[in-house]
């Protein structure tokens, strides 16, 4: 086994699902190589934290200097400081709640499970199982090891930096996950099949033409929309102005990728 098979069966290893002779010859590989060692390592602390997520949530603001503390032990890194976005941009983004019927939201039970994994990303070590700041290599990334085709977003302007990637594990779907970081501030992107269930909850907004769902979960702001099947949730402590900046940067994105 090598490590591209090794990490093309990293989730049910992980989950003990593999065949005997599978199981061994994964055994094998990790305990061979330091790197597909360590990612193994990573899921399953990801899977106990997640577990041992509580019913019911801390305070946000006790919740909030955990996440920070533990963050800033474990990344032991230079972060960039927040960019002030252009004076323009920020004008241009006043909220308008929208009046009209919101058709395709999604369901708040997809949307509490991405908070969920959202707050037990934030307290591994490593969020992201393919680490890196370079937009096409995780755009690559995603191709290879799961055949997705992941629009990559360039946050920059903002002083929001690319970290890396990960597949995670949606309802009953694997879902695109893209992590970066302003700051101490963790922002997950999320990109999974859309469920079939309507929502009715949360805020609508429209913003440059789009409409959103906004929504605080246990002290975190998400913003998500539904478009071709697809969810798209962005989590984050960073306020809604500065998501729907990054939502509205996703769909230029995207659609100038769908045109060439």
């Amino acid at each position: 086994m090598n490590c591209d098979t090794f990490l093309a069966c990293l989730h049910p290893y992980v989950d003990g699902e593999l065949g005997v002779s599978d199981a061994l010859a994964a055994d094998t590989h990790a305990a061979e190589c330091p790197r597909c060692r360590s990612v193994a390592t990573d899921e399953r602390g990801f899977r106990q934290i997640f577990r041992d997520q509580p019913r019911e949530p801390a305070p946000p603001e006790l919740r909030r200097r955990i996440v920070v503390r533990i963050r800033r032990a474990s990344l032991a890194r230079a972060l960039r400081p927040w960019l002030a976005l252009p004076a323009v941009a920020a004008a241009a983004a006043l909220l308008v709640v929208a009046v009209r019927p919101f058709v395709e939201r999604p369901a708040p039970g997809v949307i509490a499970e991405l908070v969920d994994k959202h707050i037990a990303f934030a307290q591994i070590e490593r969020p992201a199982e393919f680490v890196s700041a370079d937009r096409r290599e995780v755009a690559e990334w995603f191709r290879q090891r799961a055949g997705l085709r992941v629009t990559i977003p360039d946050y920059s302007p903002a002083g929001i930096r690319l970290v890396g990637a990960r597949i995670a594990d949606v309802g009953e779907h694997r879902a695109a996950y893209v992590v970066y970081e302003k700051g101490h501030t963790l922002l997950s992107v999320f990109i999974a099949p859309a469920p079939r269930e309507a929502d009715a909850s949360g805020t609508r907004v429209t913003f440059r033409g789009h409409t959103y769902a906004t929504r605080e979960q246990k002290g975190y702001r998400t913003v998500s929309w539904t478009e071709g099947g697809v969810v798209f949730g962005l989590v984050s402590m960073l306020d809604y102005q500065a998501l729907l900046e990054c939502a509205d940067r996703l769909r230029e994105e995207r659609a100038a990728e769908t045109r060439l």
